[in-house]
């Protein structure tokens, strides 16, 4: 059956170590999000395009996010905000619209290269900034952040530090904060996704790798919640973006 499954994905070539590397990339993804409040597509997108195309990588990412934030979101629905996810929830949308509806065509290199210096863009934020950064909770900020995190997560799946910064200033707890920043990706994910299967981006081999690293996903989640009040996750995040450094600076020069 699981043989079956591998010859239905005909765009790429999947071993058994791609296999291993996706699902080990979505347990920890998971986890990320489940304890930071963002950072699955970070950490996915620092691997995947290395044996994906591009897109393709980008769509199953967006899919992967999207569930993440259902899964995180709807248990905690009491927590959000939606006073102040609201500017910044409206203007993701129409950012993350229009940039999957921009980078459509793009040249797939000249994506990786920009993918890259936005990984090492989050690793910066993440690793010297994560905290320390702080902005007044407007509804103007809100839209700004908004903008921003929807092009980012339209073009390489990867929209949450600006939004983040918003939420931690605006915010009154951690629960609040990982609730309502996961309610903004569940309406920017889900616009995104729409727009990617209308240009034909979202295939039945995409749906089949998404369904493929779900459950590990719902692993890394759990796993997450678990540790959500235990783990010291300026260290986590130390870890996970020094890797994904790493790896934006070998697609600079890939």
């Amino acid at each position: 059956m699981y043989n079956k499954f591998l010859k239905g994905m005909i765009l790429v070539s999947l071993t058994l170590p791609i296999v291993a590397c996706m699902l080990a990339t979505t347990v920890a993804g998971g986890v990320l999000a489940s304890v930071c409040g963002f950072g699955f597509g970070a950490v996915a997108m620092a691997a995947w395009p290395y044996f994906l195309p591009y897109a393709q990588s980008t769509a199953v990412a967006a899919l992967c996010g999207a569930s993440t934030a259902v899964f995180i979101a709807i248990p905690h629905w009491r927590s959000i905000n939606f006073k102040i996810l609201l500017p910044c929830a409206l203007s993701g949308l129409a950012a993350s619209a229009l940039s999957v509806q921009l980078s459509v065509g793009a040249a797939e290199k000249i994506m990786v290269h920009a993918l890259g210096f936005m990984l090492l863009a989050v690793s910066a934020y993440s690793i010297f900034f994560g905290g320390r950064i702080h902005i007044r909770g407007t509804p103007l900020n809100g839209i700004i952040a908004g903008l921003i995190g929807g092009t980012c997560a339209g073009l390489f799946a990867v929209g949450g530090p600006p939004v983040a910064i918003y939420l931690l200033s605006s915010t009154q707890s951690n629960q609040e904060y990982r609730a309502t920043l996961n309610a903004h990706f569940c309406f920017t994910s889900g616009v995104a996704t729409f727009v990617r299967w209308q240009n034909g981006i979202i295939t039945p081999v995409t749906l089949k790798l998404w369904l493929m690293v779900l459950a590990a996903l719902a692993l890394g989640i759990f796993l997450g919640n678990k540790i959500f009040n235990r783990l010291d996750a300026k260290k986590l995040r130390i870890c996970v973006y020094g890797y994904m450094a790493v790896s934006g600076l070998t697609m600079i020069f890939k």
